[in-house]
């Protein structure tokens, strides 16, 4: 989950909210909102709102963003230590504040902006703000109300719902509206919506049983299905016609026992399809009003629920602000490479310095900063102590960033399956001894380890403490695999047409390697009688057994053309192309405790350069590097 404030939903930090922040100073904030409101009319009343911004790349270089609204003094402070933008929130319905008076004061200040909000109230329906009422309220009165009655359907009814046309048209007319009022200055981009999902961020709900949405649903079964008898089969209904068509709800899935849960896991597809085109559309909008602008969800949450299947939302916007949690970062970028990925600071302790690296690294082009008691810069312009950590850390974003974003990420051929349709069999089958106990799940405690994360994140660690750089593959890509190895974490869930597609792969000379047998239930979540997958096909290895993973790959032709050994193997180790050259980055998988000596040894004895301290090493084929705590030792090689 993530910041959320007066600035940004008008609510205090809930209890279970997964960062720690602190609590809201609504008076203090009002008072500051005042003064930058009147500073605004000042700088208008002089003219300067006439200024147009030039055209450019539309995203040039590492962006570092301030979200809250800072008056002059801070704003110059900011731009001194390296922000280049903020945030300006979009005016929705004409009752918030126009946008000429939030952006005169970044005009005179020389920084750029994006607008933020522009669709929230249709993207993030049950995860915003109402005055003195909790974020997620409606989400909370919707999981009371169906637990008092499991028979209220009107509690499973987005609102408002994704498939409504009448919304959609409503939120393509204000996209565009805003776009064109904003064109001439060339906002960073246009916010669809902060911590967005289909319910609240990636809580589980049985969204969406509106009459819009079911019939969007019934259409899309159609093109899933060759025909209602097809449907009929798989699902275990008898349905005379595609008008009668109805998926079953959670508690009705729960109390099957002969485990066929298509007629629910097909809905829970749907919604994802839906969500994702929502955003698709909107994004279409935009581009629409601007070729150039892009479009971009922020607080992207990990996969999971709430619409979080990257292999349909990683191309449904052109920015993300994520969260990289449960490798969302990695799976999106594998699934979209020109998405342009963002991440947040809350905080310059080392935990959170660490973690501004370490996203840099996985490919995040850009920082937002998250300040709600002006611990950066405070209100007179003077550096707060987490403004005197990030002055230096900006600076040195801002020379190395470039480079990493001009290079390639290295790509070693090992693909890692990541299917949706197994993280929701294993979740019925976590959930159905529990009974109706689903419904109190909250978006936090969605966040929790099963058996799919656990085995996702375990075959991701043990492979970058090979030194090995994977990439992640969705069912669709199958057919075209071109690695040497496969890796199904967790994969219960396979069609006839993925086991196929894995046996060809393996009679060609793949090898597959899995946690335990692939395949017990089909794409939809219906059980079948034997694997889809024949045993024997995958070799069983277990995701932390670095030793046999090691063996397999080596066996199969894979190997790091750059390796490392740590005594520790608590070590990460990224590697770019840059033309003639490589860059390789090593960081401690997380924040560590003194000095750490990293063995590297190159292909042959090539010239090391430290890209961080600007200092040539000379000529090595094996050098010793000496990794600190926190930050990583970036190194060019050259031939």
């Amino acid at each position: 989950m993530r910041r959320t404030s007066f600035w940004r939903h008008g609510r205090e930090p809930a209890p279970g909210d997964c960062r720690a922040r602190s609590a809201c100073r609504c008076e203090e904030r009002r008072r500051v909102l005042v003064r930058w409101v009147l500073t605004a009319w000042l700088i208008a009343a002089a003219g300067i709102l006439n200024v147009s911004v030039a055209a450019a790349d539309p995203w040039p270089k590492y962006q570092i963003i301030e979200w809250q609204p800072r008056n002059p003094a801070q704003l110059a402070t900011l731009k001194r230590i390296g922000v280049d933008a903020a945030a300006v929130i979009a005016d929705r319905d004409g009752t918030g504040t126009p946008l000429p008076m939030q952006t005169a004061p970044l005009i005179q200040a020389g920084f750029h902006w994006y607008i933020e909000n522009a669709a929230t109230d249709f993207y993030s329906a049950y995860h915003r703000w109402t005055p003195g009422k909790p974020g997620n309220w409606r989400f909370i009165e919707l999981q009371k109300r169906y637990r008092a009655d499991p028979n209220d359907l009107t509690a499973l009814m987005r609102d408002p719902s994704l498939s409504d046309p009448v919304w959609q048209a409503h939120i393509d007319a204000r996209l565009t509206a805003i776009v064109h009022q904003e064109q001439r200055f060339h906002p960073l981009f246009y916010s669809l919506g902060d911590e967005t999902g289909i319910a609240d961020l990636s809580a589980f709900w049985d969204f969406d049983f509106s009459r819009e949405s079911l019939a969007g649903m019934r259409a899309w079964l159609r093109r899933q299905y060759p025909s209602l008898a097809a449907l009929n089969a798989e699902w275990g209904t008898d349905f005379r016609d595609w008008g009668a068509v109805r998926p079953e709800t959670t508690i009705q899935a729960m109390h099957r026992t002969d485990g066929n849960f298509a007629a629910w896991a097909d809905f829970k597809t749907w919604m994802d399809v839906a969500f994702a085109a929502a955003l698709r559309r909107g994004t279409d909008a935009v581009h629409a009003a601007d070729p150039h602008a892009l479009a971009v969800i922020e607080g992207a949450q990990m996969p999971g629920w709430g619409g979080y299947d990257y292999t349909r939302l990683a191309r449904a916007v052109d920015v993300m602000e994520i969260y990289d949690m449960g490798d969302s970062l990695p799976i999106a970028r594998s699934f979209n490479p020109r998405l342009i990925a963002l991440t947040t600071s809350f905080g310059a302790r080392p935990s959170d310095i660490h973690a501004i690296w370490r996203e840099l690294l996985r490919g995040t082009r850009g920082l937002v900063l998250w300040d709600d008691n002006n611990s950066i810069v405070q209100p007179e312009g003077t550096l707060g102590q987490r403004g005197k950590v990030y002055a230096a850390l900006f600076a040195e974003l801002h020379r190395i960033a470039p480079l990493l974003i001009a290079a390639t990420p290295h790509e070693d051929p090992v693909a890692i399956l990541y299917s949706p349709a197994s993280f929701r069999t294993q979740w019925m089958l976590d959930q159905q001894p529990k009974g109706d106990a689903w419904i109190e799940r909250g978006a936090a405690t969605e966040l929790e380890d099963d058996a799919f994360r656990t085995a996702l994140r375990g075959y991701v660690t043990s492979l970058s403490q090979l030194g090995l750089q994977p990439h992640f593959v969705s069912a669709a890509m199958l057919p075209a695999l071109r690695d040497k190895a496969l890796i199904l974490p967790d994969t219960l869930a396979l069609s006839p047409a993925d086991a196929k597609a894995i046996a060809g792969f393996a009679a060609r000379g793949g090898v597959v390697i899995a946690d335990r047998q692939p395949g017990w239930y089909d794409a939809h979540s219906r059980r079948l009688p034997q694997p889809a997958l024949p045993p024997g096909i995958a070799r069983l290895v277990a995701p932390d057994d670095r030793t046999a993973l090691s063996a397999l790959l080596s066996q199969a032709g894979v190997a790091a053309p750059i390796r490392f050994t740590a005594p520790q193997m608590d070590v990460e180790m990224h590697t770019f192309a840059a033309g003639t050259r490589t860059i390789v980055a090593l960081q401690r998988s997380s924040p560590g405790e003194g000095n750490e000596a990293v063995e590297l040894t190159l292909p042959q004895r090539m010239l090391v350069t430290d890209l961080r301290r600007g200092v040539a090493l000379g000529r090595w084929q094996k050098l010793t590097v000496t990794l600190g705590p926190i930050e990583p030792a970036i190194l060019q090689i050259a031939p």
